[in-house]
């Protein structure tokens, strides 16, 4: 019984990962567009290329990117729960 829990987990874990990777591809697309928008809309002179990697080493370190990883902790701590539930309750 607890070899399926595993089983289930392992999946779900590649689930999730998957799921991780394309909300990040995602995110990152969305936030390097917005800066490329920024950069037209506002006709700034400079290196534009400079400007927008500025922007994503800044995105990096924010709180967007860091809430991704709820990604993986709300599901599994849900999984956790119902597992322990079911087994012990």
């Amino acid at each position: 019984m607890i070899i399926n829990w595993v089983r289930l987990a392992f999946f779900m874990l590649i689930g999730l990962t998957v799921a991780y990777l394309l909300a990040s591809i995602y995110s990152r697309s969305v936030r390097r567009e917005k800066l490329e928008k920024h950069w037209d809309a506002k006709g700034l002179e400079g290196d534009r290329t400079a400007f927008i990697e500025a922007g994503m080493r800044g995105y990096e370190k924010g709180l967007k990117r860091r809430l991704l990883w709820l990604i993986y902790i709300i599901p599994m701590v849900a999984f956790t729960a119902i597992f322990f539930y079911v087994n012990w309750y």
